[in-house]
C-alpha cells in the first residue's frame, strides 16, 4: 500500500472471480493516499478466488457460502473499520488517483454522504484521473437512473448502518435501492470524470434485462410509499417517473429481440393504472434520454 493512508475500508464481493481479482486487488492497493483496507469477501467461489485474495499481504478474506453480492458486500460492510467504505466489483479496475479525488472532493464538501463517478469501458483509457467538475444529483436524480457505478461508490460508514445496507432480496437493482435510500439521508456527489474501468462481463447481474425490471419494480412501489420530505416527489410526479422506467424497459426488451416482454411492461402499465402518464413520461423523460443516447454513440470513441 501506499505510504499515505486513506480513511478508507474497500470490500469487494468476490464470486468465481480469480481471472480477474488479483488486477482489480491492485487498482485498489496502488492508490495514493491507499485504503486503510481492502476486505475481500468470497461468497462461495468453486475456483481460486480465496487463492488470489490470500496471495495479497494486509488483504482480509472472508468465506461465506453463495448468497450473492448483495450478501457478500453487507458481510463486508460488517468487517469494515474505517468512517469510509469504497465498493470494488472483483471485475473492474480503480483508474490510478481515484481515491485521492474523492477525498479532495469531500475536503471542499465534507457534509456529502456519498460520492460516486463515471466510467471507461475500455482498459486502454485507465489513465489517472484527471481533475474535472462535480455534480449535486438529489434524490430526484438518482430515482429517474441509476447513475452510480457500484466500483466508483464512496459511502460513509454510517450512513450505510442507517440506510440498512444492500437489500439481498433486490439483486440486480440492490445498488440503485441502496444509493436511493442514502441520497434520503444527506448530499451525493458525483465527480464527472471517470474513476473506473467497468469490465463488463456477459455473465454479469447487469446483463439479466428480465432480472433488473422484475427487482426493480418492487423497489420502486417501496420507495412510492415512504413518507414524503421536501426532496421527494408528489403522488402525480411519482407515477409519472413510474411510467418512465417501464417504458425505458419496453424500449431495451425491443432492442434486445425480447418482445414477449414488451407486452408484459404493457400488462404492467395497464394494472397499475399508468396509462395516463405514458405520453408526459414519453415527452419528460424517454424522448431526451434517447436522445443523449444516440448522441453519445455518434461521438468519436464511444
Amino acid at each position: 500500500m501506499a505510504d499515505r493512508v486513506a480513511p478508507v475500508s474497500v470490500v469487494i464481493a468476490a464470486y468465481n472471480a480469480e481471472r480477474t481479482l488479483g488486477a482489480a486487488l491492485e487498482s485498489a492497493l496502488r492508490q495514493d493516499p491507499g485504503p486503510a483496507e481492502v476486505i475481500v469477501v468470497d461468497d462461495g467461489s468453486l475456483d481460486g478466488t480465496a487463492r488470489i485474495a490470500a496471495a495479497h499481504p494486509g488483504v482480509q478474506l472472508l468465506r461465506q457460502r453463495n448468497q450473492g453480492p448483495s450478501a457478500a458486500r453487507n458481510a463486508g460492510i460488517a468487517r469494515a473499520t474505517q468512517p469510509w467504505v469504497a465498493f470494488l466489483d472483483a471485475d473492474d479496475l480503480w483508474l490510478p488517483g481515484k481515491l485521492d479525488r474523492q477525498l479532495r472532493a469531500l475536503e471542499r464538501d465534507p457534509q456529502a454522504v456519498l460520492l460516486a463517478g463515471d466510467w471507461v469501458r475500455d482498459e486502454r483509457a485507465a489513465t489517472a484521473v484527471p481533475a474535472g467538475p462535480v455534480s449535486r444529483p438529489g434524490y430526484r436524480d438518482v430515482l429517474l437512473l441509476n447513475r452510480f457505478q457500484t466500483s466508483t461508490v464512496l459511502v460513509r460508514a454510517d450512513v450505510l448502518d442507517r440506510a440498512g445496507g444492500f437489500d439481498p432480496s433486490l439483486d440486480g437493482a440492490e445498488d440503485w435501492d441502496l444509493w436511493l435510500r442514502c441520497a434520503r439521508l444527506g448530499p451525493v456527489l458525483k465527480l464527472d470524470v471517470p474513476l473506473v474501468v467497468y469490465r463488463d462481463e456477459p455473465t454479469g447481474y447487469s446483463k439479466d434485462l428480465v432480472r433488473l425490471y422484475r427487482r426493480m419494480l418492487p423497489m420502486l412501489h417501496r420507495e412510492q410509499a415512504r413518507p414524503r420530505t421536501r426532496d421527494t416527489l408528489t403522488a402525480g410526479a411519482f407515477a409519472q417517473v413510474m411510467a418512465w422506467h417501464h417504458l425505458r424497459f419496453a424500449v431495451a426488451f425491443v432492442l434486445a429481440g425480447q418482445h414477449r416482454q414488451v407486452g408484459e411492461v404493457a400488462r404492467e402499465l395497464r394494472l397499475a393504472g399508468l396509462l395516463r402518464h405514458v405520453p408526459a413520461a414519453t415527452v419528460r423523460h424517454l424522448v431526451p434520454f434517447l436522445g443523449g443516447r444516440a448522441l453519445r454513440r455518434l461521438r468519436p470513441g464511444a
